[in-house]
């Protein structure tokens, strides 16, 4: 555990040998029979011991302190003793030492010391030295300490009387004084348990039993983190742990140890927690195997560590919650995110995230249903990672792909539930991280060899439009067939616990009636053999500068309503007022393409404006019927009507949308736009090419119209090779 220094603090009475504990553990040696050390007289305060970490069994720098102020000789001067040394004291003895109040404040653990032979000593510390203690409104682990025990050896009776009333004591202060967390027999003489008892001092602080256990049962707080441990090593989600899922969190937790002193066996283990419970050990039909093998339960995985427990093992239960980043107090220690994330999920992340969903579809039916999605976050997530103050006064509204059941409840699908991290890891990377470290993701990296960095699949694409242009609608058919009973991540939230809802909506806490609202759309089209995640957010003209969340995109969407007169100028307004050069690639959509075109007013038609700008051409979309760039539609013969005969025979359009017969097998569990499907689905493939090769936007819909000779170059070369199926050679021109 993470601890500069321990320090330990000597209590008790006079002669009772406290500083002959603190010489025989310095010199190693037994005290001198003539030395004056044998009695504790009233002397000026003693310098504190340091012990450096390499001599100390628990390898942690220990510093003991031994009071030697004035003695509390009643209960009366306990209030007087514990004034602290700003605190002036009519007792002029008391100016003149140490303030017993700023030793027990210091202390990480206390040693009370008594004789053994002493009644007298041994009745002042339920009378006076443990009350005294308590009065200092400390939770400081205590030992107790009955020293000179060589002094009786001589006489078996008196041996065997006094024993008994010292076994006696011990009991009954330990039943009431819960903060008693050990007793022990001493003697300078011998060297009887002398390095025993601070090395007993020391795993008091390191392993503190209070946290763990409370009247002789697991504490709440203790269950609640064995709970976390064992969903997150029963891989398979069976609510077991096999003899392979034991082995790999032994491995994770204490290195591959081979001694059997230092590590029990599997076998072994089962056995005794079978002794010990019934229903701790469950016998599980190994059908590829063909054998039959026992498994552990979570009763009996409690049941293990109960049994550590009773045998003392606290330094084995504190190694494993720190593998698990649990501090001494049972608190779980989320490290800081580095501070050069990427914002992109690496494959080993996606791959165990796709796992995670598997784990817990408990029907195997590829969606998960409220009930699902709680397990899994109520189970891992311990603590709710905080979200920034700019993000929890707005409304972020995500669509993702989800499907209804026949109760009308919805149900993420895997694309959703990674199209979500995707999101947040592009938005919030720190975010993203402590969610990710909650949920395991660090144990599951121990046992993979194969580690790749995270590479390129996340593009932005703004989508700008006038009120009413059909935005809201394009995000919707992104990530279903159809505008209408489409639900977002806030509608799957509202009805979820507060770590499912914390999730999918950063608002979840705001009070605030009158919030913006963001919408969003995300999901995976394919681009040549690879995936990539494709985020429209709707924008405002009004947004351009501070309230855009993402604020680099790779792509702009221009949605023009053909039933609006002023529909172009508007897009055309921002799309002038970006002034980044190069400007990002872009396309122009002529929304509503199932009603009749209105004539523009802008002083350019749209054809001359994106010939002169260099853009491609405008498509026809509707979001209610399939007209797509596609369709051959020349109704109403307005100005506004593209050309589609000229984009279907281009180079462009036959390289972006050939015939999926020459693409190899997917990789991804998960289905991208791209593969199957085609006519509106084209659109949202067409925005992820302009992503991922952004100077494909330089040709326009004919054959004939090239306006960049090096792009024109390039552009011969790349259809050459897409041609020959050399997909790794053509991501050089990304």
């Amino acid at each position: 555990m993470d601890l500069s220094e321990i320090r330990i603090l000597l209590l008790g009475d006079d002669n009772v040998g406290r500083t002959s504990l603190i010489y025989s553990l310095v010199s190693e040696d037994v005290v001198p029979i003539n030395s004056n050390l044998m009695g504790d007289s009233i002397r000026p305060t003693t310098d504190d011991i340091s012990i450096p970490p390499e001599v100390t069994r628990a390898r942690v720098p220990t510093v003991i302190m031994d009071y030697c102020g004035r003695q509390p000789m009643s209960p009366d001067e306990i209030d007087d003793l514990l004034l602290p040394m700003e605190c002036p004291s009519p007792n002029p003895l008391l100016q003149s030492s140490r303030s017993l109040y700023s030793c027990i404040r210091q202390a990480n653990v206390i040693c009370l010391v008594y004789a053994f032979d002493s009644r007298e000593s041994r009745d002042r510390l339920l009378t006076v030295w443990l009350p005294l203690i308590d009065r200092s409104a400390t939770t400081i682990p205590i030992i107790l300490v009955a020293n000179k025990c060589d002094l009786i050896d001589d006489i078996n009776d008196e041996k065997n009387n006094i024993n008994h009333e010292n076994r006696e004591f011990f009991r009954s202060t330990m039943l009431k004084y819960s903060r008693v967390e050990a007793c022990i027999e001493t003697s300078t003489r011998t060297m009887k348990n002398i390095s025993e008892l601070f090395y007993s001092a020391q795993k008091c602080v390191l392993y503190p039993i209070n946290y763990l256990q409370e009247q002789n049962k697991l504490t709440k707080r203790f269950k609640q983190c064995l709970k976390r441990i064992f969903t997150i090593a029963d891989q398979d989600n069976d609510q077991l742990l096999n003899d392979f899922e034991l082995t790999t969190l032994q491995d994770f937790c204490f290195g591959k140890i081979q001694t059997n002193d230092e590590k029990t066996t599997i076998e072994q283990l089962k056995k005794e927690i079978k002794r010990r419970t019934t229903h701790g050990i469950k016998v599980v039909n190994d059908q590829i195997r063909e054998t039959v093998t026992t498994a552990l339960t979570y009763q009996g995985f409690e049941c293990l560590f109960e049994l550590y427990l009773n045998k003392g093992k606290y330094e084995t239960i504190y190694t494993t919650l720190e593998r698990f980043s649990y501090n001494r107090k049972l608190e779980l220690c989320v490290p800081n995110a580095p501070e050069d994330l990427s914002g992109e999920l690496s494959p080993s992340a996606v791959d165990y995230l796709t796992r995670l969903f598997r784990r817990f579809d408990s029907d195997n039916d590829s969606c998960l249903t409220l009930n699902e999605l709680n397990q899994l976050f109520e189970s891992l997530i311990d603590i709710i990672p905080p979200i920034s103050s700019s993000l929890a006064n707005i409304k972020h509204c995500i669509y993702l792909r989800l499907v209804s059941s026949s109760s009308k409840a919805s149900l993420l699908t895997l694309s959703g539930f990674l199209a979500q991290w995707f999101f947040l890891a592009h938005s919030q990377p720190s975010l993203t991280y402590s969610y990710l470290f909650q949920l395991g993701y660090s144990y599951s990296l121990s046992t993979n060899d194969d580690i790749s960095l995270p590479s390129r699949m996340t593009y932005i694409c703004h989508v700008y439009g006038m009120p009413e242009s059909g935005k809201s609608s394009f995000l919707k058919r992104f990530v279903s067939s159809t505008i209408y009973q489409v639900r977002n991540s806030s509608d799957l939230a509202e009805k979820s616990n507060n770590k499912t809802k914390a999730f999918f909506s950063y608002d979840y806490l705001s009070k605030s009636p009158c919030k913006q609202v963001k919408s969003y759309a995300i999901d995976f089209v394919r681009v040549l053999n690879e995936t990539k995640c494709l985020i429209l957010e709707e924008c405002h003209a009004n947004e351009l500068d501070e309230k855009i969340l993402f604020k680099n995109a790779n792509v702009n969407c221009f949605l023009i309503d053909r039933t609006h007169p002023r529909a172009f100028s508007n897009v055309a307004t921002i799309y002038l007022q970006q002034h980044v050069y190069p400007r990002l690639p872009c396309l122009f959509i002529l929304t509503k393409a199932d009603q009749p075109s209105i004539k523009q007013d802008y002083p350019l038609p749209i054809e001359f404006f994106c010939r002169q700008h260099k853009i491609p051409l405008p498509i026809d979309y509707s979001s209610v019927t399939t007209v797509s760039i596609y369709s051959n539609n020349k109704d109403n013969n307005q100005q506004l009507t593209t050309t589609t005969e000229q984009m279907s025979q281009s180079w462009f359009t036959n390289l972006l949308f050939r015939s999926q017969n020459n693409s190899t097998r997917s990789l991804e569990p998960y289905s991208p736009r791209g593969d199957k499907t085609r006519h509106l689905d084209d659109i949202y493939v067409r925005l992820g090419y302009l992503c991922v090769y952004p100077k494909l936007n330089y040709f326009t819909n004919s054959t004939n119209d090239f306006y960049n000779t090096d792009a024109l170059l390039k552009y011969s070369l790349y259809a050459s090779v897409v041609t020959l199926g050399l997909v790794t050679v053509a991501r050089m021109f990304r």
